[in-house]
């Protein structure tokens, strides 16, 4: 039996909807296909932190309804968890519009819990009793810098409506006189460039005075008018924000609807801009006090929301949160791409406890060796063994962090082109790890983090005969592994003859034939230059200055994965800077009497000591000049404290965290 005839779905046939990237424009545009919208939710297991998250969202709108006010959701995972997934099918079944085909999307999910579809039921049995149900997502970082813009521009899209603050006001104001539909009409395709020129577009201005010519006397007169009653507004607030969202939400309706509102990879869009965080917060206040419950936000990024300072102060407004882990993501790979037929799986079972010598003996000392309860996971993975997938997570991880996990697009993606490199061969050929080089090669030289000699190499032995293949499979591996070394007295995956060998291994029954042939490889490559031994391990052989590179390298991608560790390093430059603009004051001559008080620096939150003069820092990351202002006229008029922000020069912000990279 061949690989391919133990899945459910031929590897070569199967088909990832929309190449495993969920891009979030809810409802689509009239006329766009549905057909990849439906092959997502065909797709979509609802089971694990997937239907939990779902059913917790459901169920706290469902509370929220009923107490007039609800509770906004955060959804976290890294990068392919899924969270933009979730955050589209729940619009999808939010909705649950019908399909053209008579289907709908609570009808198309695999294994829908009963819980599930009940809050579902329940769901439209509310929107029934309300103004309809209404889904409105988009992605945050697309049009405008300010939040509350783009906020407004998604909720205005799900309606119909231009994305222009102006422009839809203008929509407003034919909706009142009631001829906006039959303008619409009119313009066809050309209603939304021709109604955000409006000034100037001859066709909007005929096409307004065709359907009420009582409006003005002439085209000229019209326009006058247009933009004497529509001026270039201020920058918006969030009132504004609010009351727009309103009335485009009862634009042809009598009553507000159940509104979901999607902002997808909010984090990315804030950046560590406090201003915008800020501006998150209240809109997220804003729509939980606005609507009398009928309104919910959700609201996607990376990363937990207690993890970095300029997303703790969401804490209070993003009350549900839902983290998507490696887990969850694996469940939907074992039950879509990889899933197995009854005899298939029987077949892989059967293969697996005849090699369980070979398989035992992969990664012996490691933290990733084969362990008793991969059993049932053995089959579930395959053609990948759950060894070499362990390896494989730590090397994505550590491509997450260079920023290469653009490449990449998903795990499931990774699953299914490994899949295809094995199905036509027998049930115990499995998939090798340095598969997983040609995924992320281009991509890696691209980004500097491959050096150019290693990929030419590569790319010249894998042209040549069966020995310099298998060397060009050695230095693929040599390379992975050097990406996760800075982990491996963690994680214990060194790149040694032995470790080499056991991730070479394709047919399971032939283990000894390439653990004989490996050494050979490695020696061939050692006299030509390409590798060195180094410590009792093998690595690419470099120079003492592209050594020192892949050490900067190493470590600015550390502080471009973890936010928090380069928050502490701008407090701690500033704290130094300050240091240093303050040399030579630890006190001041104060009064009358001009008695010595001690300069003692509080941060936030640090109480003030009965004695010496208070100088509480603020900085402009974590910080906004609002707030402090704010804190301060709270304070009674006997404080003496000096309070000094520090502010955020957006324009040098930049220039800042480079440096403190390269620190």
């Amino acid at each position: 039996m061949l690989n391919r005839d133990v899945f459910q779905t031929d590897p070569s046939s199967y088909r990832i909807p929309n190449d495993g990237v969920a891009k979030i424009i809810f409802p689509p545009g009239a006329g766009s296909p549905t057909q990849t919208l439906k092959d997502e939710l065909r797709t979509f297991i609802t089971d694990g932190e997937f239907g939990r998250g779902l059913l917790r969202i459901l169920e706290s709108f469902r509370s929220g309804l009923a107490q007039g006010s609800q509770k906004s959701v955060w959804i976290s995972g890294f990068y392919g968890s899924g969270k933009s997934h979730l955050a589209k099918m729940l619009c999808a079944l939010w909705t649950d519009h019908f399909f053209e085909d008579g289907s709908r999307p609570s009808t198309l999910l695999p294994e829908p819990s009963a819980e599930l579809l009940a809050e579902l039921r329940t769901l439209r049995t509310a929107g029934e009793r309300a103004g309809g149900l209404h889904a409105a997502g988009g992605t945050l970082g697309g049009g405008s810098d300010d939040p509350k813009l783009a906020t407004l521009g998604i909720v205005l899209q799900s309606v119909g409506l231009p994305l222009d603050f102006r422009a839809a006001r203008v929509a407003f104001w034919l909706a009142d006189e009631g001829i906006l539909d039959a303008v619409r009409a009119r313009l066809g395709d050309a209603f939304e460039s021709a109604i955000r020129n409006f000034v100037l577009s001859t066709a909007f201005r005929e096409a307004v005075l065709a359907e009420k010519p009582s409006l003005a006397a002439n085209a000229r007169d019209l326009s006058d008018r247009l933009k004497a009653d529509f001026p270039q507004p201020p920058e918006i607030t969030v009132a504004d924000l609010s009351s727009t969202v309103r009335r485009a939400l009862l634009l042809n309706r009598k009553e507000l609807p159940l509104t979901l509102v999607v902002l997808d990879e909010v984090q990315q869009f804030l950046k560590n801009d406090p201003n915008r965080s800020l501006d998150v917060q209240n809109i997220a206040e804003r729509f939980a006090a606005d609507f009398d419950g009928r309104l919910l936000l959700v609201c996607t990024g990376q990363q937990a929301l207690n993890e970095l300072p300029n997303l703790q102060k969401l804490l209070g407004r993003f009350q549900i949160r839902i983290s998507l882990g490696e887990a969850d993501m694996d469940s939907v790979i074992r039950k879509t791409v990889l899933r197995k037929t009854g005899q298939g799986a029987d077949q892989v079972r059967a293969m697996l406890d005849n090699r369980a010598g070979e398989i035992s003996r992969h990664l012996r000392g490691t933290r990733v060796a084969h362990r008793a309860e991969d059993g049932l996971d053995a089959v579930l993975d395959w053609p990948l063994l759950p060894s070499r997938r362990r390896v494989w997570e730590r090397v994505l991880r550590a491509l997450d962090k260079s920023g290469m996990a653009g490449a990449l697009r998903t795990q499931m993606a990774v699953a299914l082109e490994s899949a295809r490199l094995v199905a036509d061969k027998p049930v115990g050929s499995a998939v090798p790890t340095d598969f997983l080089y040609t995924r992320f090669a281009d991509e890696a030289f691209a980004a500097g983090e491959l050096p150019e000699e290693t990929r030419t190499r590569i790319t010249k032995l894998r042209g040549g005969n069966a020995d310099e293949c298998l060397q060009a499979r050695v230095l693929m591996l040599v390379y992975m592994l050097g990406l996760i070394q800075g982990d491996a007295d963690i994680h214990g995956i060194r790149p040694t003859t032995e470790v080499l060998a056991d991730l070479l291994v394709e047919d399971l029954s032939a283990g000894g034939d390439v653990r004989g042939a490996v050494p050979k490889a490695i020696a061939a490559l050692e006299e030509a230059g390409a590798i060195m031994p180094f410590d009792g391990i093998w690595r690419l052989q470099t120079k003492e200055a592209a050594e020192w590179d892949a050490a900067y390298r190493a470590e600015l991608r550390n502080l471009q994965s973890n936010p928090s560790e380069l928050a502490s390093r701008r407090r701690g430059a500033l704290d130094a800077a300050l240091s240093e603009a303050l040399k030579g004051l630890a006190s001041v001559a104060q009064g009358r009497s001009s008695v010595a008080r001690k300069l003692v620096r509080l941060r936030p939150n640090e109480k003030a000591p009965s004695d010496g003069l208070a100088v509480r820092i603020y900085n402009g990351w974590d910080d906004t000049l609002k707030q402090v202002t704010t804190e301060i006229s709270a304070l009674p008029d006997t404080d003496a404290t000096i309070h000094l922000l520090i502010e955020r020069n957006a324009a040098e912000a930049d220039r800042l965290e480079e440096a403190l990279r390269q620190r």
